[in-house]
């Protein structure tokens, strides 16, 4: 078996930890999460690695490294959007454990050590932030994204520690540049421009910041058969055309790229 079959093997088999049949849907600090990182934990294991999960969460396997020697980072998300893709973000992690477990006997002698990253929460998808856990080693993590709360109401600060993970040092885990050897992370083309372009693999020499709005528009609720047009004020009307604006601004440039993602309408009743 190639290393290409073993990771189509594994995306297939740790694709089954989603709420969803269609798709892969893994939350972060969900039973589904949790069944992932019992499954990846058992690659970092069979690539010789030691596994511990910090305090953001992130799953970390790292080989043996006595010497204190500056270390090479190879990472990515084990979470997913909603009825996302098999492979977006969890490829990096399957590749990541592969190369390991095929270098174990010869890392000892590469002038850094190795560790494998499974990060839990970089969508956004659940909380109204992202990239908990590269935020969390970067020393640029928000401590008032912890208390950000989903659409129940539970903050990420419970979450985190209803999933074990111990909040009190999420904010300490940043790591000194002088101790990271570099960082790597293999992931999927979502342009799709290699595909357009006929082109199997790139090297990514710059990937976009991103930037989160959240707009209220306030209209007047009124009458939908008996308010003449002349006289309402429609937020959804004035909405779509905030949608449509954004759009064009961004289609006017070659660097950016903008999306509205969600739109909630009150009261949402047909009448009015």
């Amino acid at each position: 078996m190639t290393y290409g079959d073993k990771a189509a093997a594994r995306l297939q088999h740790i694709a089954r930890a989603s709420v969803t049949p269609e798709g892969v849907t893994r939350l972060p600090w969900t039973s589904q999460h949790r069944e992932a990182l019992g499954q990846i934990t058992s690659w970092m294991q069979d690539a010789g690695l030691d596994v511990s999960l910090d305090a953001a969460g992130t799953l970390v396997g790292a080989s043996p490294n006595p010497d204190g020697k500056p270390v090479l980072l190879i990472g990515s998300h084990q979470d997913s959007v909603p009825s996302g893709g098999g492979f977006d973000g969890i490829m990096g992690i399957v590749v990541g454990c592969l190369a390991a477990e095929a270098l174990k006997d010869r890392v000892a002698d590469f002038p850094f050590a190795l560790e494998i990253l499974a990060f839990a929460d970089e969508e956004g998808v659940r909380f109204p932030t992202a990239l908990i856990g590269p935020r969390a080693l970067a020393g640029t993590l928000d401590p008032a994204a912890l208390d950000m709360a989903d659409r129940d109401g539970v903050t990420m600060r419970d979450a985190m520690r209803d999933f074990g993970v111990d909040t009190t040092e999420t904010l300490r885990l940043a790591r000194a540049p002088e101790d990271v050897f570099g960082y790597l992370e293999a992931h999927i083309e979502q342009g799709p421009v290699l595909e357009a372009e006929g082109l199997p693999v790139a090297a990514v020499s710059a990937i976009c910041g991103i930037s989160r709005f959240d707009l209220t528009v306030a209209g007047e609720t009124g009458h939908a058969g008996t308010v003449p047009m002349s006289g309402r004020r429609d937020a959804l009307v004035a909405a779509a055309r905030i949608v449509a604006l954004v759009s064009d601004a961004a289609l006017a440039q070659e660097t950016v790229r903008a999306t509205v993602g969600q739109m909630s309408i009150r009261p949402g009743a047909v009448n009015a």
